[in-house]
């Protein structure tokens, strides 16, 4: 069986099928309006062949292009730099390192000690996890854009915009559905605790799954669809355009935060109200909520992301109900938006001051690294003496 043949030119702005073979080449270049091809010539004037198994890296050197192209990352002209450019680069920069840096303690520390790798330490995981991913691909898309104020993530509706507000909103999705699950988690362990010894890490690792899924699958609409994504200049982030997209907006509202507020709300309330009244409790789930600290620890949890989410959220309403105010809020929404994002940076501290074992493992892990990076300096030391002839 004949294999088809690609017809390659070193000018890519084109790509059509002519004659049941794809063909790229400058317009009106190597085609003939009777079905046939011509092969393309390069600068030597010899015709240029592109077999089918070396597709792959075709596709590749025009991903490659379209990456790197002057149009996509231009260049910082350091001369246009302001002063307010600066500071809000300087303060999206720390909340960027802040993140990174506490996320991947957290993961390191739950996921390497065995006394946290239970139920709770799955679920902790898996916030952080949410929050690497947010400072590794969101933030440093923001920085750039801070000091250029021209590139705008790629402009509205370009595809770094759409996959930059596609990976927000299904890891703020991911977030709210893991907090469900965590007092769903802290209501079993209290009402039923001799239920609770059945849940396993198993079950628990498949919620986490199902979750992350959910939030992928319903958010793609924004990639594969024709979402309207504008770029939000107040907080330098790539937002999706509600007004437009109001079907949407509603079945994601629908789907994702009524159900998951209403679960959090309810179990939330209910063991509240049973920690202030232990009499309600007999002796075993008295025993659970004395005992376990993670009910402090998801206590605090929750306290901070309402906390660092109110300001931002307050804002929004009274700018819904009384339209427009006539001053300039471009930097108080900066800051309440970046508040918010900086908010999962406290879990860190949470889990030093609620955890005792946690803390123990930071301290000991810190512990380890000092000694072992003072034990390589006497050693090099003890070599550049020549100890050891």
């Amino acid at each position: 069986m004949s294999q088809s043949v690609f017809l390659l030119s070193e000018n890519e702005n084109d790509v059509s099928f002519v004659g049941g073979r794809l063909a790229w080449g400058a317009a009106g270049g190597g085609r003939r309006t009777d079905g046939k091809s011509e092969p393309f010539t390069n600068e030597t004037g010899t015709p240029s062949f592109f077999s089918l198994g070396n597709l792959n890296g075709l596709i590749r050197h025009k991903v490659a292009l379209w990456t790197t192209s002057p149009s996509m990352w231009p260049p910082v002209d350091v001369r246009s730099l302001t002063a307010e450019s600066l500071g809000r680069a300087s303060l999206i920069l720390a909340v960027d390192l802040l993140l990174l840096v506490t996320s991947i303690l957290n993961i390191f520390i739950i996921a390497f000690t065995p006394d946290l790798s239970d139920v709770i330490g799955c679920y902790l995981i898996s916030l952080s996890v949410a929050d690497l991913l947010t400072a590794l691909f969101v933030i440093p898309l923001s920085i750039y854009s801070t000091l250029e104020g021209t590139w705008r993530i790629g402009g509205d509706n370009s595809m770094i915009c759409k996959s930059a507000a596609y990976l927000q909103i299904a890891l703020l999705c991911s977030t709210i559905y893991t907090f469900a699950w965590i007092c769903i988690d802290r209501y079993s362990a209290m009402m039923k605790p001799s239920r609770y010894s059945e849940q396993s890490l198993t079950r628990c690792k498949c919620w986490i799954i199902f979750s992350w899924l959910t939030s992928m699958l319903l958010c793609c609409p924004i990639i594969v669809a024709r979402m309207q994504v504008v770029f939000y200049p107040d907080a330098q982030l790539c937002v999706l355009d509600w007004s437009a997209t109001s079907a949407y907006s509603v079945t994601l509202l629908l789907l994702v935060f009524v159900p998951t507020l209403v679960t959090v709300f309810n179990t939330g309330w209910k063991i509240w109200s049973a920690i202030r009244n232990p009499g309600v409790l007999d002796d075993s789930q008295r025993n659970v909520v004395e005992t376990d600290p993670n009910f402090v620890l998801t206590g605090f949890l929750f306290v901070t992301f309402f906390l660092s989410w109110l300001p931002l959220i307050t804002l929004k309403l009274l700018e819904l109900i009384w339209g427009p105010f006539d001053m300039d809020l471009s930097m108080v929404t900066f800051f309440f938006v970046w508040l918010a994002v900086s908010g999962p940076c406290c879990k860190f501290l949470i889990y030093m001051f609620t955890n005792h074992q946690f803390r123990n493992s930071f301290l000991t892990y810190i512990s380890c690294t000092m000694c072992c990076a003072r034990r390589s300096r006497y050693e090099y030391h003890d070599i550049g003496n020549n100890s050891f002839l």
